[in-house]
């Protein structure tokens, strides 16, 4: 079955230890990548935070793929969007599912999370459920030194992390739909009426 749309994301941040402290380090560059190539922002970390927010907005309701969201990407995020003086859209609850360490100072556990109207889809999980097809290729596809084997490609970090999220989970829908993270409706939430209708299968008014 045709899948939502995949939108693979990576940050990277100026920390130069393979430790982050939220309280000061900053997020120096994002990337989102689209169907229609990779969207890349950096500079100022509060304009980057303002533009990647705003992006996720009002881009079609899908998947945001990471690598590691759940325990870097979005609480990060979160923290120094705050330290800016921003809110962003991303809900986080606590997921107590096993986890690596995070590179995250003080992280003391992983987070489900979604952004405005995306589901979050964090690739690490597929690989631990799919072990068999993922070992094989760990060694070349390894987040922290990414290269795929089928193509040459000399596009710097995170971009060809970012892209290379959004083509594996592509590839792996079937098993990545099973994993992506639920989080409970919004408050004041009404599913669509093409939901209610799949529901139902009948057409009728939303909260009849």
């Amino acid at each position: 079955m045709p899948h939502p749309p995949i939108y693979g994301f990576d940050l990277s941040t100026n920390a130069m230890a393979t430790t982050i402290d939220r309280a000061r380090h900053r997020i120096t560059k994002i990337v989102i990548s689209t169907p229609a190539g990779e969207e890349v922002y950096e500079g100022d970390e509060g304009e980057v935070l303002h533009l990647v927010d705003h992006r996720i907005a009002v881009l079609p309701p899908g998947i945001v793929v990471t690598w590691q969201g759940s325990i870097l990407d979005f609480p990060l995020i979160v923290d120094r969007a705050r330290t800016n003086g921003l809110e962003t859209g991303i809900r986080l609850r606590a997921d107590h599912r096993p986890a690596p360490t995070s590179a995250l100072e003080g992280l003391e556990h992983p987070w489900c999370s979604d952004w405005y109207s995306h589901r979050h889809l964090e690739l690490r999980r597929v690989y631990d459920a799919s072990a068999r097809w993922w070992k094989p290729i760990r060694s070349k596809l390894d987040p922290e030194a990414l290269t795929p084997a089928s193509e040459a490609s000399t596009a710097p970090e995170p971009a060809r992390d970012a892209r290379l999220a959004r083509v594996l989970a592509e590839r792996r829908w079937g098993q990545a739909k099973k994993l992506i993270d639920r989080m409970p409706a919004p408050a004041n939430w009404t599913p669509p009426l093409d939901d209610v209708i799949a529901a139902t299968g009948q057409r009728r008014s939303v909260g009849q």
